[in-house]
């Protein structure tokens, strides 16, 4: 019952989580010039040329720009976390990239704090 509950509420919260993720790319000057160019294309077909601006040529133009809107949010923010995550790797192979050896010869040419650096007669 508690899995099933806790399914319930993933589904519930998904598409408040997925307006949120695609809301800023959703409002780029790439995902409005798409819009713009849905909504004319759609005011444009045949069955619409009588009356563009009538109910339903309206309502069918929206719908094609918000589509249109949401594909583009979506390519965008694809795209961001592809770089993100090329980023991530290549942070990731610069750090791995030293070996311990390497690494430890370096720490070990430091002196440590509150001894005096050079030699030491005696």
């Amino acid at each position: 019952m508690l899995a099933f509950n806790a399914l319930q509420s993933v589904q519930q919260a998904l598409p408040k989580y997925r307006s949120s993720a695609l809301g800023r790319p959703g409002r780029t000057e790439e995902a409005e010039a798409e819009a713009r160019r849905a909504y004319k294309t759609e005011q444009g077909r045949r069955w619409y040329k009588h009356n563009p601006n009538g109910a339903d040529a309206v309502a069918a133009a929206t719908k094609a720009a918000d589509a249109a809107r949401e594909r583009t949010a979506e390519y965008l923010l694809a795209t961001r976390l592809e770089q993100l995550r090329e980023q991530t790797a290549v942070r990731t192979e610069q750090a791995a990239a030293a070996t311990w050896a390497a690494r430890l010869t370096e720490l070990a040419a430091r002196p440590l704090d509150g001894e005096p650096a050079g030699t030491v007669i005696a």
